[in-house]
């Protein structure tokens, strides 16, 4: 059976991440947190970016030339990845190849941090904004009302 994963391409080289189970419970037992909660949050916090790195560069056969998060981050910004929103989208592919949320979530979760940063950065430049909220006038909320 062929694994789901997030496939990145570096300097000539693929990376395959995914978060197993195993991985799951490493991220739960050292934060403290459920794992989504870590991902959510790994955005803004360097250490659990490279943790959650770690983790989804270590599953079995996943051939991975690096497996380090920290070492990892910096090929990634050697790469351009510069940001919360592109870290941020990191996180939501790899929870997504993990079964963690849909594509659709994944997706939805990458507009809402999108829009709330554009807001942010507006705020910052003194400029009025009309992006709203998540959730609110036609943004897609980051998971879908039942």
């Amino acid at each position: 059976m062929a694994r789901k994963y997030h496939l990145i391409r570096l300097e000539g080289r693929e990376y395959r991440l995914r978060l197993t189970l195993r991985g799951q419970r490493q991220l739960r037992d050292r934060f403290g947190e459920e794992t989504l909660e870590t991902v959510f949050l790994s955005a803004t916090d360097g250490e659990r970016m490279c943790a959650l790195l770690t983790e989804a560069l270590s599953w079995p056969e996943s051939g991975n030339p690096v497996t380090d998060g920290e070492e990892f981050y910096d090929l990634l910004v050697d790469g351009g990845y510069r940001g919360q929103e592109r870290f941020g989208g990191l996180a939501f592919d790899i929870a997504a190849a993990s079964g963690l949320i849909t594509e659709e979530q994944a997706r939805q979760l990458k507009e809402s941090l999108h829009a709330a940063l554009e807001q942010a950065f507006a705020r910052l430049g003194g400029e009025e904004t009309t992006v709203p909220a998540p959730g609110e006038a036609g943004q897609p909320a980051p998971f879908p009302k039942d």
